[in-house]
């Protein structure tokens, strides 16, 4: 869909929305939001994993503008959510057409109260929980949840889904059919996901089962504690399989990588810790333990294989070997863990979530298994009633074989928000 249509349909999409509201007893809100933005990065240039962009084609420049429209419909017993998105890119430094747009549906579901302690839901939501921030273990969908990534747009899976609570505790069931725009692909076949959770004064405790993920159940736990006004202690586990375990062969000859597909069952794990001053800024602190990363002998070892058939293909890129060379390197790239390392290392610094003018957050994770890190800056500022701008920094550092050497070592984003509605 072209960007010249888009705003004209997000807001017939609001009009109706709203006539409908005043025809009848439901409460309609919401908003129209426009995001214009550019972004540079400089690409690892002798990255093993992408040979000349030709595995990852990323772009060395990206212009986006995204319409942003969430509406929400309301009585006593219904609830309506609709929240689609509309993107336009072009970009540079990458072979391929430069010029692309999209058009989806991020969330859109009705949530049905039948008693007062049961609901029905069925559409696209958003099935995500807890307080931590780089990782969620204890999530079989949501692995990363884009808590640290300020500009993602993180979508809804499909599903119904019935919710029963009675005090303090809850329980929802789910049957989820598809992970629509998910990159990790958690849902290879429609699943069952059920969660129990019991909420006291000042803690709360919940139970996660789901299956098949990739063909197997999934078990996962999470627990949050309140201590005193300011602090808040947090965890979070997982134990199940991935869609992918990949592993270098060693020897110069034969295939260089073998997969497992999937992974064999293993089990991640993270504590957080998180205070709030008076100002309201907070501060947190969290580890990750993830069985499904490589040790760092196995990650040297991926990393030698796939320089080696780097240096093949840029020895020679048009021999009849080069595609297999590139094959091999589109491979390690799109096979590997979802986190490269076993244990990491991640803190945050925010603002005030209720002053949004100025509104920042630092994160820096640190991957204690290849010693690489990772620094990511957001802020943001009003200029106008109805307009702000905003900035991201990101930069990575680490040894050659590191995590953070794969693709990228610096980007920076640079855009406004206009707020329409």
């Amino acid at each position: 869909m072209r960007l010249h249509h888009a705003l004209p349909a997000a807001a017939l999409l609001g009009l109706a929305g709203a006539a409908w509201a005043q025809a009848t007893d439901f409460k309609l809100s919401g908003n129209l939001e426009v995001w214009a933005y550019g972004a540079g990065q400089t690409r690892q240039a002798n990255s093993p994993f992408n040979p000349d962009n030709r595995i990852a084609r990323l772009a060395s420049t990206r212009q986006t503008v995204e319409t942003r429209l969430n509406l929400r419909l309301r009585d006593d017993t219904t609830e309506f959510v609709l929240r689609p998105r509309l993107v336009q890119q072009h970009e540079t430094g990458r072979d391929g057409n430069p010029d692309s747009g999209d058009a989806y549906l991020s969330q859109g579901f009705v949530r049905q109260r039948l008693t007062p302690g049961w609901t029905l839901s069925a559409g696209r939501e958003l099935l995500t929980w807890g307080p931590a921030n780089f990782r969620s273990p204890s999530n079989p969908l949501y692995f990363d949840a884009g808590k640290t990534a300020p500009l993602r747009d993180v979508a809804g899976v499909d599903l119904v889904r019935l919710g029963l609570t009675d005090n303090g505790w809850s329980a929802t069931v789910a049957r989820v059919f598809s992970d629509t725009r998910l990159a990790d692909n958690p849902v290879q076949a429609p699943l069952t996901l059920a969660k129990f959770d019991w909420r006291g004064d000042d803690n709360q405790f919940s139970l996660i089962a789901a299956t098949p993920v990739h063909a197997a159940p999934f078990l996962g736990a999470f627990a949050q504690q309140t201590l005193g006004d300011a602090w808040l202690l947090y965890g979070e586990a997982g134990d199940g399989q991935r869609q992918f375990a990949l592993q270098a062969n060693p020897g110069p000859y034969g295939v260089p990588f073998s997969t497992a597909t999937p992974s064999a069952r293993k089990w991640t794990a993270l504590l957080g810790l998180s205070y709030t001053l008076e100002n309201g800024q907070s501060l947190s602190a969290e580890y990750l333990h993830d069985e499904h990363g490589y040790s760092r002998r196995q990650a040297q070892a991926v990393f030698a294989t796939a320089s080696r058939l780097a240096a093949a293909y840029r020895a020679n890129p048009h021999s009849p070997q080069a595609e297999l060379m590139l094959r091999g390197s589109a491979q390690a790239l799109g096979q590997a863990p979802a986190l490269l390392g076993r244990d990491y290392l991640a803190l945050q610094w925010q603002s005030n979530p209720q002053d949004t003018d100025p509104f920042w957050r630092v994160n820096w994770t640190h991957n204690l298994t290849d010693r690489g890190q990772q620094l990511t800056a957001y802020y943001e500022r009003n200029l106008a009633e109805r307009c702000s701008a905003f900035v991201v920094l990101a930069a990575q550092h680490g040894p050659h074989d590191s995590e953070a050497q794969r693709l990228w070592d610096r980007s920076l984003t640079l855009g406004v928000k206009l707020f329409l509605l």
